[in-house]
Protein backbone atom coordinates (compact mmCIF):
# COMPACT_ATOMS: atom_id res chain seq x y z
CA UNK A 1 0.00 0.00 0.00
CA UNK A 2 1.36 3.56 -1.06
CA UNK A 3 1.80 5.82 1.71
CA UNK A 4 2.51 9.22 2.07
CA UNK A 5 6.59 8.48 1.73
CA UNK A 6 5.89 7.15 -1.66
CA UNK A 7 7.13 10.24 -4.24
CA UNK A 8 4.79 8.96 -7.11
CA UNK A 9 1.84 9.62 -4.41
CA UNK A 10 3.29 12.98 -2.48
CA UNK A 11 4.76 15.66 -2.55
CA UNK A 12 5.98 15.19 0.63
CA UNK A 13 9.40 13.50 0.02
CA UNK A 14 10.05 15.51 -2.94
CA UNK A 15 10.37 18.75 -0.35
CA UNK A 16 13.41 17.03 0.88
CA UNK A 17 15.21 19.37 -2.47
CA UNK A 18 16.03 22.69 -0.66
CA UNK A 19 16.10 23.01 -4.58
CA UNK A 20 11.69 22.90 -4.30
CA UNK A 21 11.90 25.06 -0.91
CA UNK A 22 13.09 27.63 -3.11
CA UNK A 23 10.75 26.97 -5.91
CA UNK A 24 8.01 27.15 -2.93
CA UNK A 25 9.40 30.54 -1.85
CA UNK A 26 9.28 31.88 -5.14
CA UNK A 27 5.91 30.61 -5.43
CA UNK A 28 5.08 32.66 -2.06
CA UNK A 29 6.95 36.04 -3.54
CA UNK A 30 4.44 35.59 -6.66
CA UNK A 31 1.07 35.40 -4.57
CA UNK A 32 2.07 38.41 -2.39
CA UNK A 33 2.20 40.33 -5.20
CA UNK A 34 -0.99 39.10 -6.69
CA UNK A 35 -2.37 39.32 -2.91
CA UNK A 36 -0.95 43.34 -3.34
CA UNK A 37 -2.48 43.67 -6.57
CA UNK A 38 -5.72 43.59 -5.14
CA UNK A 39 -5.95 44.49 -1.93
CA UNK A 40 -4.35 48.01 -2.46
CA UNK A 41 -2.63 48.18 -5.91
CA UNK A 42 1.38 49.10 -5.18
CA UNK A 43 2.74 48.64 -7.94
CA UNK A 44 6.60 49.14 -6.80
CA UNK A 45 6.15 46.44 -4.21
CA UNK A 46 4.22 43.86 -6.61
CA UNK A 47 6.96 44.51 -8.82
CA UNK A 48 9.68 43.78 -6.25
CA UNK A 49 7.82 40.84 -5.36
CA UNK A 50 7.64 39.35 -8.81
CA UNK A 51 11.54 39.96 -8.67
CA UNK A 52 12.17 38.04 -5.82
CA UNK A 53 10.54 35.44 -7.57
CA UNK A 54 12.74 35.76 -10.45
CA UNK A 55 15.57 35.41 -7.97
CA UNK A 56 14.13 32.29 -7.01
CA UNK A 57 13.44 31.19 -10.00
CA UNK A 58 17.24 31.52 -11.18
CA UNK A 59 18.25 29.72 -7.88
CA UNK A 60 16.52 26.75 -7.51
CA UNK A 61 17.73 24.89 -10.80
CA UNK A 62 21.34 26.17 -9.41
CA UNK A 63 20.71 24.73 -6.51
CA UNK A 64 19.04 21.41 -7.89
CA UNK A 65 22.15 20.96 -9.81
CA UNK A 66 24.47 21.10 -7.64
CA UNK A 67 22.88 19.29 -5.21
CA UNK A 68 21.73 16.73 -7.53
CA UNK A 69 18.40 16.82 -6.39
CA UNK A 70 16.94 17.66 -9.66
CA UNK A 71 13.61 15.73 -10.73
CA UNK A 72 10.63 15.63 -12.66
CA UNK A 73 8.53 16.96 -9.79
CA UNK A 74 10.62 19.72 -9.50
CA UNK A 75 10.90 20.98 -13.41
CA UNK A 76 7.20 20.85 -13.32
CA UNK A 77 6.81 22.70 -9.84
CA UNK A 78 9.26 25.43 -11.46
CA UNK A 79 6.84 25.67 -14.17
CA UNK A 80 3.93 25.84 -12.45
CA UNK A 81 4.81 28.20 -10.12
CA UNK A 82 6.40 30.42 -13.09
CA UNK A 83 2.84 30.92 -14.22
CA UNK A 84 1.67 32.29 -11.60
CA UNK A 85 4.52 34.69 -10.65
CA UNK A 86 5.09 35.78 -14.52
CA UNK A 87 2.30 34.93 -15.98
CA UNK A 88 -1.29 35.84 -13.82
CA UNK A 89 0.37 38.49 -11.84
CA UNK A 90 1.56 40.48 -14.28
CA UNK A 91 -1.07 40.39 -15.86
CA UNK A 92 -3.50 41.02 -13.07
CA UNK A 93 -1.38 43.79 -11.94
CA UNK A 94 -1.44 45.32 -15.46
CA UNK A 95 -5.15 45.12 -16.20
CA UNK A 96 -5.87 46.93 -12.22
CA UNK A 97 -3.40 49.50 -13.07
CA UNK A 98 -3.86 51.08 -16.71
CA UNK A 99 -5.60 48.14 -19.18
CA UNK A 100 -8.87 48.32 -18.31
CA UNK A 101 -9.14 51.64 -19.15
CA UNK A 102 -8.44 50.61 -22.58
CA UNK A 103 -12.01 47.88 -22.87
CA UNK A 104 -11.80 45.61 -25.23
CA UNK A 105 -8.21 46.32 -26.15
CA UNK A 106 -6.93 46.23 -22.74
CA UNK A 107 -8.48 42.89 -21.91
CA UNK A 108 -7.35 41.25 -25.10
CA UNK A 109 -3.96 42.48 -23.95
CA UNK A 110 -3.80 40.84 -20.82
CA UNK A 111 -5.05 37.38 -21.48
CA UNK A 112 -2.66 37.59 -24.14
CA UNK A 113 -0.06 37.97 -21.81
CA UNK A 114 -1.00 34.76 -19.91
CA UNK A 115 -1.29 32.71 -23.10
CA UNK A 116 2.50 33.89 -24.04
CA UNK A 117 3.62 32.80 -20.61
CA UNK A 118 1.40 29.37 -20.04
CA UNK A 119 2.49 28.37 -23.79
CA UNK A 120 6.03 29.26 -23.41
CA UNK A 121 5.89 27.27 -19.86
CA UNK A 122 4.57 24.03 -21.82
CA UNK A 123 7.16 24.44 -24.31
CA UNK A 124 9.62 24.53 -21.66
CA UNK A 125 8.34 21.44 -19.93
CA UNK A 126 8.15 19.26 -23.25
CA UNK A 127 11.90 20.42 -24.36
CA UNK A 128 13.52 20.66 -21.07
CA UNK A 129 16.36 22.29 -20.46
CA UNK A 130 18.87 23.69 -23.63
CA UNK A 131 21.72 25.38 -23.92
CA UNK A 132 19.92 27.91 -26.13
CA UNK A 133 16.24 28.83 -25.79
CA UNK A 134 13.76 30.63 -28.10
CA UNK A 135 11.97 34.04 -27.23
CA UNK A 136 12.48 36.37 -23.91
CA UNK A 137 12.13 34.53 -20.71
CA UNK A 138 8.82 35.33 -19.09
CA UNK A 139 10.94 36.05 -15.42
CA UNK A 140 11.93 39.38 -16.71
CA UNK A 141 9.61 40.45 -19.17
CA UNK A 142 6.99 40.27 -16.30
CA UNK A 143 9.22 42.26 -14.18
CA UNK A 144 9.37 44.29 -16.98
CA UNK A 145 5.94 44.77 -17.72
CA UNK A 146 4.87 45.30 -13.86
CA UNK A 147 7.76 47.84 -13.78
CA UNK A 148 6.48 50.19 -16.47
CA UNK A 149 2.88 50.06 -15.10
CA UNK A 150 4.07 51.39 -11.72
CA UNK A 151 6.50 54.21 -13.58
CA UNK A 152 3.16 55.38 -14.53
CA UNK A 153 4.10 55.46 -18.60
CA UNK A 154 0.97 56.39 -20.69
CA UNK A 155 -2.01 53.81 -20.76
CA UNK A 156 -1.44 53.22 -24.74
CA UNK A 157 2.64 52.73 -23.39
CA UNK A 158 2.07 49.79 -21.13
CA UNK A 159 -0.40 48.20 -23.77
CA UNK A 160 2.50 48.41 -26.46
CA UNK A 161 4.83 46.88 -23.71
CA UNK A 162 2.39 44.02 -22.86
CA UNK A 163 1.80 43.06 -26.98
CA UNK A 164 5.43 43.51 -27.56
CA UNK A 165 6.61 41.23 -24.90
CA UNK A 166 4.15 38.84 -25.46
CA UNK A 167 5.02 38.42 -29.07
CA UNK A 168 9.00 38.49 -27.70
CA UNK A 169 8.26 35.51 -25.42
CA UNK A 170 6.48 33.52 -27.88
CA UNK A 171 9.10 34.92 -30.70
CA UNK A 172 11.58 32.12 -32.52
CA UNK A 173 14.50 33.77 -32.05
CA UNK A 174 17.52 32.06 -30.17
CA UNK A 175 18.15 33.62 -26.65
CA UNK A 176 21.40 31.71 -25.55
CA UNK A 177 20.92 30.73 -21.68
CA UNK A 178 23.43 32.46 -20.43
CA UNK A 179 21.40 35.82 -21.92
CA UNK A 180 18.47 34.11 -20.33
CA UNK A 181 20.15 33.83 -16.45
CA UNK A 182 18.76 29.97 -16.91
CA UNK A 183 22.56 28.71 -17.47
CA UNK A 184 22.49 26.59 -14.09
CA UNK A 185 18.31 25.69 -14.32
CA UNK A 186 17.18 22.26 -14.07
CA UNK A 187 19.29 19.25 -15.58
CA UNK A 188 18.29 18.26 -18.38
CA UNK A 189 17.53 14.31 -17.22
CA UNK A 190 15.09 15.88 -14.95
CA UNK A 191 12.35 16.64 -17.90
CA UNK A 192 9.38 13.40 -17.32
CA UNK A 193 8.51 14.34 -21.17
CA UNK A 194 12.26 13.69 -22.78
CA UNK A 195 11.13 11.10 -25.32
CA UNK A 196 8.11 12.87 -26.43
CA UNK A 197 8.57 13.70 -30.29
CA UNK A 198 7.92 17.53 -29.19
CA UNK A 199 10.89 17.34 -27.41
CA UNK A 200 13.28 16.86 -30.05
CA UNK A 201 11.01 18.73 -32.60
CA UNK A 202 11.59 21.86 -31.25
CA UNK A 203 15.53 21.51 -30.45
CA UNK A 204 17.52 24.45 -30.99
CA UNK A 205 21.17 23.88 -32.47
CA UNK A 206 23.85 24.84 -30.51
Amino acid sequence: MRTVADPAVSYLPHMRSPANWITLAGLAAGLAAGLVVVSRGALWEVAALIGAAMVADLLDGAVARHTGTASAFGHGFDSLADTVSFGAVPAFAAWSAQLHLLGAAGFAAAVLWGVAVAARLALYLVRGHQPVNCGLPCPPAGVALVAVAASGAPTGWVLAVAVALSAAMLAPFPVPVTFALKELSHAPDANPLADHPAASAVRVPR
